[in-house]
């Protein structure tokens, strides 16, 4: 969005330098944006101003051939600049000077009795001083994170707030602060990846610069502010915030780089205790020695399953986060990024009883909920394997967590939840059937054409949402959200579609297995 002027005619005609000025034409271009004052002696064809200049023509050259004052208007029209002050004019300038100003909309002022060579200094002086302390605050805050060597995120967007004298946030994708002052976002807009954006929707605008940390990727931070001052100000802040950006922009990639170089490292290690055997068990417990972990006692497996709008460099950036809520709810141990989620385990001297898996349910259930509801078009769903002793155990505990994420996501229309494998009994039988390539082809085929007609996967939704309700339309409406005659519609679709009857029972489940393994493949 294009930043607000710096002065317009009208300001510069009111500012101490012209206070004697008197303005006889061109009232309706008062309101046009100043880009530069220039000092002429002379203005035509050959010497025309710059697009956006305000030109001070020293009129005591001009002598009584007061056409040149018709020229110069019609000139600095033909090349977009914007006024005319003459100074020390001759007291016989015509009508004619005051109706070609009004006609071609330049304003036409005049300054008498006046040094035109200090006057055109103290114009410039005065227009210009905004900018300067621009350009001293830019200096200033150069200087200071020269001086500080500013690392971290938060201590830097103080800096900034201190420099732009208004609060400054920066918030992620999921529009939620991630340091300095909260500010509400709401719905107002925000920039794009390569645009700068100022939203006037309420009292207060909202200035926004993307943060994007690699060529090709979204924006996965911006830096607002709000302010309800304007002009210089509002430019003020617009650099700061650009600067800011792009200093935030190498911080958080850097800081990337070295989470990515470890998230490698992790998931190289935890590849080896997943293919175990095939390194020496020595060189294996050195490794996780290393890094902190061990797996020298009963080892309790892991698996959360990410899905929404993640990709792997995202699962890098919330590495910190889960791990964090994890251990908020008891649950304390490795975590490892995967491409599809985290893998992770808890280790414990003894065996833990049996009883005890279901406060190991509630804690990561507790700690999912939280994720989710932290970030919105995300779902987090967990699967916990059984304790088994030492490097072999775990690999053991951990493919069994991973089956149990599976079933956790497809047996729930909820954001997050999580399954132990000790608990899911005929579910984990199933889960070998239906997530198997042979069943995935069979799914895909059966529902293939409602899959054709279903693009936004409306219809998918609430036939599974329906067969999920035992084919209460009631109770598939109260899940979506939607009314229950819409419910019988869209069911209606695909019954017609399929030419199927849903009061076979082997219909019935066929679809709902169906349903399930092509939202989970999704």
């Amino acid at each position: 969005m294009v930043s607000p002027p710096a002065s317009t005619v009208r300001q510069v005609l009111a500012s101490g330098a012209l206070r004697e000025a008197m303005l006889i034409g061109g009232e309706r271009g008062l309101d046009a944006a100043v880009s530069d004052i220039v000092l002429r002696s002379r203005v035509d064809t050959r010497t025309p101003p710059e697009r956006g200049a305000a030109v001070v023509l020293d009129a005591a050259r001009i002598g009584d051939d007061l056409y040149q004052v018709d020229v110069a208007l019609r000139v600095i029209s033909g090349a977009g600049g914007v006024a005319l002050i003459l100074v020390n004019p001759d007291p016989g300038i015509d009508l004619g000077a005051q109706r070609l100003a009004n006609r071609l909309g330049v304003p036409l002022a005049t300054v008498a009795g006046a040094d035109v060579i200090e006057l055109a200094h103290r114009l410039r002086a005065e227009f210009w001083a905004p900018d300067v302390e621009h350009v001293a605050q830019l200096h200033r805050l150069l200087a200071l994170l020269r001086q500080m060597r500013v690392a971290d995120p938060e201590a830097f967007v103080d800096l900034l707030t201190e420099t732009a004298q208004t609060s400054v946030c920066l918030i992620g994708q999921d529009r939620r602060p991630v340091a300095g002052t909260s500010i509400e976002i709401g719905e107002r807009h925000l920039a794009g990846a390569e645009d700068y954006f100022i939203d006037h929707a309420a009292r207060a605008a909202l200035h926004s610069a993307p943060i994007v940390l690699a060529p090709g990727e979204q924006v996965s931070y911006w830096l607002v502010a709000e302010s309800l001052r304007s002009g210089s100000s509002q430019r003020l802040l617009r650099s700061l915030l650009q600067l800011g950006s792009w200093y935030l922009a190498a911080l958080l990639g850097s800081g990337r780089l070295r989470a990515e170089r470890d998230a490698r490292r992790r998931i190289a290690v935890l590849n080896e205790v997943m293919h175990a055997g095939e390194v020496p068990e020595r060189d294996l417990q050195s490794q996780l020695v290393e890094l902190g972990w061990s797996a020298s006692g009963w080892n309790t497996g892991l698996h959360i399953t990410l899905r929404g709008h993640a990709d792997p460099g995202r699962m890098v950036d919330l590495h910190a986060e889960m791990s964090d809520r994890l251990a908020a709810a008891g649950i304390e141990g490795p975590l490892v990024e995967r491409n599809d989620g985290w893998s992770g385990w808890t280790t414990e001297v003894a065996e833990p009883p049996p009883e005890s898996y279901s406060l190991v349910v509630e804690n990561v259930a507790a700690a999912l909920a939280t994720f989710t509801a932290a970030h919105s078009g995300l779902q987090a769903h967990g699967g916990i394997g059984r304790p088994y002793p030492e490097l072999v155990g775990l690999r053991r505990s951990l493919i069994e967590a991973a089956e149990a994420s599976v079933i956790a996501n497809a047996r729930t229309h909820e954001s997050s939840g999580v399954a132990h494998i000790d608990r899911l009994g005929v579910q984990r039988v199933l889960l070998g059937w239906f997530s198997s390539d042979d069943f995935s082809s069979y799914a895909g085929s059966i529902l293939e054409p409602v899959l054709e007609m279903d693009t936004e996967g409306k219809l998918l939704e609430t036939l599974e949402a329906y067969l999920d309700a035992s084919c209460s339309t009631t109770g598939a409406a109260h899940r979506l959200g939607i009314h229950r005659n819409t419910v019988s519609n869209r069911v209606r679709r695909v019954t017609d579609v399929l030419g199927i009857q849903l009061d076979d029972p082997e219909t019935r489940l066929s679809l709902q297995l169906a349903c399930r393994v092509l939202r989970i493949n999704r």
